[in-house]
């Protein structure tokens, strides 16, 4: 945990909060400064990704009346929630599922797509045991299933929607070795997406879900432990991440950001911000394939998402 909430680095105020809140020089609505957020437990991971936005942002916004972008990090997704409230968070970018929460208590709205990590979509991929005999979800009653912790969505909220969907009654085990209830899919959480692949890989489970990109990624799904594993099931794809404004920033600035990112991956400059702040490819508007997307996102997040708090 940081111990020093505020700091100055270069021309930008730098405010992380973790736990106290320190009011950041702000004031969309005066027309002098916006503040880019994010949340992090591990701030300093973030400052310099934070501050190559914000940069590129002030330059852009200067004919808007913004004098400058400062940059926030919140420890908690509950703490950001109280920034947007009070005003002092203007953008953030954030996974669908979170996202949806903010949307849901009308603190934050999506302004566009985010190809995070060069990516727009994605889908959770169910795995098991090719010696298994599994073949369908049907098949996986009475079996134990590995997720991979409660605030997943691809590890956990997405494919646990598939499986209710499915019409199996899924039952929690604290310790996957404890027994299954009858005619219930017993589940426990694995800690990490290595785990869930070595967990049906060794026998721990009978069958585990993690994302399809964790599943093509061989640090997270290493040949050695795929070799044994195959997939009995995708789900639908929803929405990877979003850039979200607080829901009382002014319409005219909002449609000024929009315009500068929709354009940023055609410019050299632009593609070098987009690289740094986690690798995002290009944004683009909340219509077509990434509306579906996002109400895909949502379908499930009205089920399930709840849990996940």
């Amino acid at each position: 945990m940081m111990k020093n909430a505020l700091r100055i680095i270069g021309s930008l105020t730098t405010v992380v909060l973790l736990g106290l809140t320190v009011a950041p020089a702000l004031a969309a609505e005066s027309g002098q400064r916006l503040v880019l957020g994010r949340i992090s437990s591990e701030p300093h991971k973030h400052l310099d990704r934070l501050h190559a936005m914000a940069d590129y942002l002030a330059v852009r916004l200067a004919d808007h009346g913004i004098t400058g972008v400062d940059v926030l990090i919140a420890e908690s997704p509950g703490r950001m929630h109280s920034l947007l409230q009070e005003g002092k968070v203007d953008l953030f970018s954030e996974t669908a599922f979170v996202a949806l929460d903010f949307m849901n208590d009308s603190t934050a709205r999506p302004l566009m797509r985010e190809w995070k990590k060069g990516v727009a979509e994605y889908h959770s991929v169910i795995v098991v045991r090719k010696d298994s005999g599994l073949k369908t979800l049907a098949d996986l009653v009475g079996r134990k299933f590995a997720f991979e912790d409660l605030g997943s969505t691809s590890g956990y909220l997405i494919p646990r929607a598939a499986l209710e969907d499915a019409g199996l009654l899924l039952a929690e085990l604290p310790d996957p070795r404890n027994p299954v209830p009858d005619g219930a899919l017993g589940y426990s959480f694995a800690r990490g997406e290595i785990n869930v692949v070595a967990w049906v890989n060794r026998g721990l489970a009978d069958a585990g879900a993690i994302s399809n990109l964790d599943w093509m990624d061989p640090d997270t799904a290493p040949a050695t432990l795929k070799s044994e594993l195959r997939i009995i099931h995708e789900t639908e794809p929803v929405i990877r991440s979003l850039i979200m404004a607080r829901q009382s920033l002014d319409e005219g600035l909002c449609e000024r950001v929009v315009a500068i990112l929709e354009s940023m991956h055609e410019s050299p400059e632009g593609r070098a911000v987009l690289s740094k702040y986690f690798k995002v490819a290009r944004y683009d508007r909340l219509e077509g394939d990434a509306a579906r997307g996002l109400e895909a996102a949502r379908s499930i997040w009205r089920r399930v998402g709840a849990q996940a708090d």
